[in-house]
């Protein structure tokens, strides 16, 4: 007796979490439609594989572990309410599984680095890196974050904070190579990829990133928060599926372009403290601030910017559109931090030479500019200087905000006192100090703030030396003031907060 097998069915299963086996699709299936009977044999699936494979319409991008993706042929034999029901499902799996802490697995054989894959200067995205920098470009920031593993095996086996295993260089695909003949060319586009590239490789419709470039205001949340000067600043926060996608361009594109040493804020590894230390004990420290600084990032701007640091002209006008809203870089979006380091290398390589001519140190933490030295009229030159390049970039300081603190004052630089050493505010020591005197009175009161009141104390503490208190406090005096608030916390999470 034959049995009757949807296709329709298993192609939308393929969609949602390619690349993928046999088996995992039927698992998927099984699990996804909550069927009481037998799951779909995985060797039914297979000759189904093998079918659409004779007609193009899938890839095997893995031989040894069978797995397959759909090409561009395959993916628009779905119909259009199955390409929306394939694209929300897919990118909200997307989410939860780029949110693992992944580390870089060795190279394995299967994944060896080639001409066309994505590894950190991909020749299908880039092109010659900047030379002539004041110091080397760092290395490119996120080459200590893994691609994303493969979404079929994450649903079922899962990881960890240290999960090694199969990850391909263009994620639905082994390279950026192998994407463009999935989507039907011969060879990598002189320009770049374009849309038809990255949602193949993303695998998502071309239409929803139309959607995304042609509607964006129908993409992203607009809200207000209040700033420490007790103003608003607006933020705006794509929208689920569109954060995905940017996710993406961070992951596999952006993080593994150059930044300048000097932009201190926004890469693997970075810190306030990092960046405080870099002026502790000099005579004189200045901050300045700019002015609205991401909105004022334009479009046109970052397009420049990301062919000047590599990217092919179509990909580098495709990430700066779907990572712009209004013109400009909005602040809330997971792209925004890692496209101002991008943006702002220029300047930052301009600046660093003009500063250390005048024996002054430089800096930027975002938006927030810091200089210091042994020599007032270097460090007020050093502004000056800082002002006019600026301007060549259509930003402004923000007048209100700029600093000079002398010798005799206290010198903060992002937050951090950096006289002799740096270190967290008095106010703020005092007030950890203070909370953590409370919670040792009345734990009961503090079990909700646990977790919050451990990272505070943590911060504070990683400034201590040796033999170099901060603000009287010390482990033991912490542990012993969170013992009781920890045993209560452990306790209500046992017990569901009953």
């Amino acid at each position: 007796m034959s049995v009757f097998i949807n296709t329709r069915l298993i192609r939308l299963g393929l969609g949602c979490i390619q690349p993928a086996s046999a088996e995992d699709v039927s698992k998927f299936l099984a699990q996804t439609l909550g069927t009481e009977g037998a799951p779909i044999p995985p060797e039914s699936i297979q000759s189904i594989f093998d079918d659409w494979a004779s007609q193009q319409d899938v890839v095997c991008v893995h031989q040894r572990q069978h797995l397959y993706s759909l090409t561009r042929k395959g993916d628009n034999a779905l119909d259009l309410r199955e390409r929306r029901l394939r694209d929300k499902t897919r990118l909200f799996l997307i989410k939860e599984l780029r949110a693992a802490t992944l580390k870089r697995p060795e190279a394995e054989e299967p994944e060896k680095a080639d001409d066309s894959s994505a590894v950190a200067i991909d020749s299908a995205t880039q092109g010659e890196r900047p030379k002539g920098a004041a110091a080397n470009p760092r290395a490119a920031p996120g080459v200590g974050r893994a691609f994303w593993p493969l979404l079929s095996k994450q649903l079922f086996v899962g990881s960890s904070p240290q999960a090694s295993g199969l990850r391909f260089r263009f994620f639905s695909f082994p390279s950026i190579l192998d994407c463009c003949k999935a989507a039907g060319g011969t060879s990598i586009p002189e320009d770049g990829v374009g849309v038809n590239e990255i949602s193949l490789a993303l695998g998502i419709s071309p239409s929803l990133l139309k959607s995304f470039l042609a509607r964006p205001e129908h993409h992203y949340r607009v809200f207000e928060i209040p700033k420490a000067n007790g103003k608003m600043r607006q933020i705006n926060a794509p929208r689920t599926m569109l954060k995905v996608l940017q996710y993406f361009f961070v992951d596999y594109l952006l993080d593994r372009l150059a930044v300048h040493p000097a932009a201190t804020a926004y890469w693997r590894g970075s810190s306030v403290r990092k960046n405080a230390e870099r002026h502790a004990r000099q005579r004189y420290v200045a901050n300045i601030d700019v002015t609205n600084f991401f909105p004022s990032l334009s479009t046109g701007f970052v397009i420049r910017s990301l062919c000047a640091a590599g990217l092919k002209p179509d990909t580098a006008a495709l990430v700066a559109r779907l990572s712009s809203y209004k013109g400009g870089l909005p602040q809330g979006a997971p792209t925004s931090a890692a496209l101002s380091n991008i943006v702002m290398y220029g300047f930052d390589k301009k600046l660093s030479e003009a500063c250390a001519s005048l024996g002054v140190n430089y800096t930027r933490y975002a938006d927030d500019m810091t200089f210091s030295g042994l020599e007032l009229g270097a460090i007020q030159q050093s502004i000056k200087l800082a002002n006019e390049s600026l301007a060549e970039i259509r930003l402004k300081i923000n007048d209100e905000k700029t600093r000079i603190y002398g010798p005799s004052t206290r010198q903060v630089v992002t937050g951090v006192v950096v006289n002799d050493w740096p270190q967290p505010s008095r106010v703020e020591r005092r007030r950890l100090r203070a909370e953590l005197h409370h919670a040792k009175l009345s734990p009961a009161t503090f079990v909700a703030k646990y977790q919050q009141l451990q990272g505070r104390a943590a911060y504070v503490l990683s400034y201590a030396g040796e033999e170099r208190p901060v603000g009287a406090l010390s482990r033991g005096y912490v542990e012993e003031a969170l013992f009781d608030v920890r045993r209560l916390h452990r306790l209500m999470s046992q017990t569901g907060g009953a």
